[in-house]
């Protein structure tokens, strides 16, 4: 079994940025890529702590595009089934879901 380099393991609780990983964000790859990096942040050898920053802003811009593109396409999804988007009371559910979206922006 690989040993865990030094640089991924925590100084007072000896905890791997992996298991601290899979412990919040097991299903998804690019927060749990962005947590590691800044896990790590200034601790690998020859390499700045500037570096880990930026791949870990990478991936949580990356994220964050995939997390938009998804409730985009969901939207889509709604204006292209009318049916659904609108309840027999008139009140367009489309309307709804944006006015909670936004709410929860703010």
């Amino acid at each position: 079994m690989e040993k865990t380099p030094k640089y991924y393991i925590g100084k007072y609780k000896q905890i791997e940025a992996f298991d601290v990983c899979l412990d919040f964000q097991e299903d998804n790859y690019n927060l749990s890529t962005a947590i590691t990096y800044l896990l790590r942040a200034g601790n690998k050898p020859n390499n700045p702590i500037t570096q880990d920053i930026r791949k870990a802003i990478a991936h949580l811009e990356r994220e964050l595009k995939h997390q938009t593109d998804k409730q985009s396409r969901n939207f889509e999804y709604f204006d292209k089934h009318s049916a659904s988007a609108t309840s027999k009371l008139g009140t367009n559910g489309m309307a709804i879901l944006h006015e909670q979206s936004e709410a929860k922006k703010n």
